[in-house]
């Protein structure tokens, strides 16, 4: 059995994101997959931003649903095993993931139900949630909201920026961005390739509001949001994180991006997530 059996809460505060981990890592294993290090990064985030949305709306896919897109499309494991544990997802589903004839791949795919939109090539799917968050407005859908989880690597996409000024035109306030700072990128320190310090004054030069939070932490985000959204601008999250999150030999370590578990490595980081 990969998924815990938490049942879903609409707040959040029933799901717990040391159980979506381990329903993560059982995954990743299962798979051969990589990208681990990515994935565990961004799991309070993704509780939090499932915590906002009505999830039956999501599931029937009503139009004034909140949005939910996932700009970082490499951490597709750390989606499904979310969605799984918000009741989107059955255990056979998340159970087929990355394997040959499986609709869950290893970068988010709108063939799952419930995913909005495709995304892998970086800079994509924050442009599409803009648009979402346009249509929305049109819609006069005023209690629904457009949020974009982007990883701090792919803020070195232009069309980033784009994305970012035209939302700031249109003055979005329903639209939300977050932001996985774990502060490395493939396989390097982020700054090395690109440095975008400091997050903050960029977002707000671009006429955002802005303001950084413990990204590993469901109440701080949720609260942000709640407290920021519909103030006549759009919101961004600089979420600060750890790449390899609650994997004591993965965490801050760069090779985890790419690296895969071996059995031993399963074991010891099951076992450190069950203490």
């Amino acid at each position: 059995m990969i998924g815990s059996g938490i049942l879903p809460n609409q707040k959040g505060g029933g799901i717990d994101p040391k159980a979506v981990r381990l329903t993560l890592l059982k995954m990743l294993h299962k798979a051969k997959a990589g990208h681990l290090g990515s994935n565990m990064s961004v799991v309070e985030i993704l509780t939090a931003m499932y915590g906002l949305v009505d999830v039956a709306k999501i599931s029937t896919g009503a139009p004034d649903r909140s949005r939910i897109l996932v700009s970082k499309g490499h951490c597709a494991a750390a989606v499904y095993a979310t969605m799984h544990h918000y009741g989107l997802l059955s255990e056979k589903e998340i159970g087929g993931y990355f394997s040959e004839g499986s609709s869950l791949a290893g970068h988010v795919s709108h063939a799952v139900k419930g995913v909005e939109h495709s995304t892998g090539a970086l800079g994509h799917g924050v442009n599409v949630a803009v648009g979402c968050a346009i249509g929305l407005r049109n819609r006069r859908a005023t209690n629904s909201l457009s949020m974009a989880l982007l990883g701090d690597g792919e803020l070195q996409e232009g069309s980033v920026w784009e994305a970012i000024m035209l939302a700031a035109h249109h003055k979005l306030d329903n639209f939300v961005a977050f932001v996985d700072n774990n502060r490395i990128s493939s396989i390097t320190a982020t700054h090395d390739v690109i440095d975008l310090r400091p997050l903050n004054l960029r977002f707000s030069a671009f006429g955002c509001i802005v303001e950084t939070v413990d990204g590993h932490s469901v109440p701080a985000i949720l609260e942000a949001v709640t407290r920021l959204k519909g103030k006549g601008k759009p919101v961004v999250l600089v979420c600060e994180t750890v790449k390899g999150k609650d994997v004591p030999f993965a965490e801050d370590q760069a090779i985890w991006h790419y690296k895969i578990l071996t059995d031993e490595q399963f074991e010891t980081a099951k076992n450190n997530l069950l203490d």
